[in-house]
């Protein structure tokens, strides 16, 4: 855990922000290698990256104070952020595809075309921010004595899971079958789809470990909307293969 990477005379470089950047800028370069392959200009996709961060960024942060409304209602003041804190993914997540639904309406690309291109680097985005988590002290497991558990000074001095770090292996493991899947093209939004019920699953289970409040039969917020997530996209998955027998069993490759 190290919440602050370096210094640039007075002012701190926090390690959650440069991770997030981190992010920004290797999607940036592996998009925008790939576009042409998917009939997109690499200056559009570039273009769609800054609108999704902008929305991810402005998302995340609303449905964050609107959680935890009880308190910014009396301490408005505190909405105004700085370094990266007081973000949840779901909020980026929403927010980033909502930028990007609009700009692809006013460049005339389409949507799901473009996801289908950026579903396996945004969970590889995730899995950089989960790093983030991990070196900031946030969004810490629940206490563990496992031998790879770990202490956080800043919480604590119990060990605990480090979950920040098993979302960043389900991450990995999600960014390979996603671009492994890349080789087909089942239907358009088919990788977004696929995105949001692995995603879920792995949210889902990893959850088990964060120390988070339960709010219905020993689930989380996150646990419900997860779960969710995943059996609304597997279904609507089974139900556009249903449509189309012939075209699922037998996938057309790039």
């Amino acid at each position: 855990m190290q919440r602050i990477l370096f210094h640039i005379g007075d002012f701190p470089i926090y390690s959650y922000g440069v991770m997030i950047s981190l992010a920004v800028l290797i999607i940036a370069i592996f998009m925008s290698r790939e576009s042409s392959r998917w009939e997109i200009h690499p200056d559009h996709t570039l273009e769609a990256i800054i609108f999704a961060v902008i929305g991810g960024l402005l998302g995340s942060r609303i449905l964050y104070v609107l959680l935890n409304w009880e308190h910014y209602r009396e301490n408005w003041k505190d909405i105004f952020f700085a370094r990266f804190e007081g973000l949840t993914f779901y909020g980026a997540f929403l927010g980033g595809l909502l930028a990007v639904l609009l700009w692809c309406r006013w460049r005339k690309v389409s949507f799901f075309k473009f996801t289908d291109m950026a579903a396996p680097y945004m969970i590889l985005g995730y899995a950089f921010g989960r790093i983030g988590c991990f070196l900031n002290g946030c969004c810490y497991g629940r206490i563990s004595h496992l031998p790879w558990a770990v202490v956080l000074p800043e919480v604590d001095d119990l060990p605990r899971h480090p979950v920040q770090l098993y979302a960043v292996i389900g991450s990995i493991i999600i960014f390979i079958i996603l671009k492994w899947l890349q080789r087909y093209r089942f239907f358009h939004g088919f990788q977004l789809l696929a995105l949001c019920a692995l995603y879920g699953m792995l949210r889902f289970t990893t959850e088990f470990f964060r120390e988070e409040p339960v709010i219905w039969m020993g689930l989380t917020l996150a646990q419900i909307v997860s779960l969710g997530l995943a059996i609304v996209s597997l279904s609507l998955m089974l139900y556009i293969f249903s449509l189309a027998p012939a075209r699922s069993g037998s996938s057309l490759r790039k």
